[in-house]
């Protein structure tokens, strides 16, 4: 009989092979995958946990847990997978947690929670996944926020947050994404604003608000957006700041008007004015500006 070496294994597949209540022990998970750089164990969907030896695979660079629809938590270990590059969830919809030790992945630069629909929040140590380039949290329907960290992933260059229903507001660090380039917010139907600080996303190219209905105006910041091509906003039907005649002339009207409104900038160019023209009194519109971004920058929402 040929004896096999399970611990040169380098891509190891067990899709769609575990029967219901299937549950892995350490000492035959690890006779397995041994040295596996790939692990496939997407469509397992009886599988109900994975056990706490998964983080003695330090080589696995890829692990495929899509369509594991029993999987309900992920063991503390995960955080010791020192070169885990792809993490891919999608679909595992009754996870309702990740671990924390989630943040000590430095290596992950993807991290795919499409449709894990009861997830119920993040942890806050995603921040400190500083090699994150793509981030997918859309259709996770029950996610309420967002933690403040999100703005210390400085790799960050796409985050979707399509179709998180429950999603009521953004936090302000998300104008910390220095890299970000596509931000996808499409069909957050309970969405009401968006913080000013986007208007710090110097690389962003597209924003996606389709069908954000209960958002009533854009942030004036985002017209000093240069990089900004592509703006979809179709189905905004609450939205009132820009009007609809400038919001129906497309992206470079739009950002021609909120930066116009921006008062940051007004109030800039107006002291600059009043000291050109050496004016001692400060006019009153230039007061009322100043009131209403103090109001702005500390009102309660």
């Amino acid at each position: 009989m040929t004896s096999h070496n399970f611990n040169k294994v380098t891509d190891y597949s067990l899709h769609n092979r575990l029967p219901p209540g299937a549950k892995m022990d350490d000492a035959l998970f690890l006779r397995l995958v041994g040295d596996a750089t790939t692990l496939d164990l997407s469509g397992c969907y009886g599988m109900t946990r994975l056990p706490e030896s998964l983080g003695q695979l330090v080589a696995l660079v890829t692990l495929d847990l899509s369509g594991c629809s029993a999987l309900t938590r992920l063991p503390e270990s995960l955080g010791q997978l020192a070169a885990l590059a792809t993490l891919n969830l999608y679909d595992c919809f009754v996870l309702t947690r990740l671990p924390e030790s989630l943040g000590r992945l430095a290596a992950l630069t993807t991290l795919n929670l499409h449709a894990c629909q009861v997830l119920t929040g993040l942890p806050e140590s995603l921040g400190r996944l500083a090699a994150l380039t793509t981030l997918s949290i859309g259709d996770c329907r029950v996610l309420t926020g967002l933690p403040e960290s999100l703005g210390q992933m400085v790799a960050l260059t796409t985050l979707d947050i399509s179709c998180c229903n429950a999603l009521t507001s953004l936090p302000g660090s998300l104008g910390q994404l220095a890299a970000l380039t596509t931000l996808n917010l499409r069909w957050c139907e309970a969405l009401t604003g968006l913080p000013e600080s986007l208007g710090h996303l110097a690389a962003l190219v597209t924003l996606d608000l389709y069908m954000c209905d209960a958002l009533t105006r854009l942030p004036e910041s985002l017209g000093q957006l240069a990089t900004l091509r592509n703006l979809h906003m179709g189905k905004c039907d609450a939205m009132k700041f820009p009007p609809y005649y400038v919001f129906k002339q497309g992206p470079p009207a739009i950002k021609a008007f909120l930066l116009a409104h921006y008062h940051p900038l007004k109030i800039l160019m107006m002291i600059m004015a009043a000291r050109r023209r050496r004016i001692r009194r400060l006019p009153a519109e230039l007061w009322g500006l100043i009131r209403d971004e103090f109001l702005q920058q500390y009102t309660v929402r």
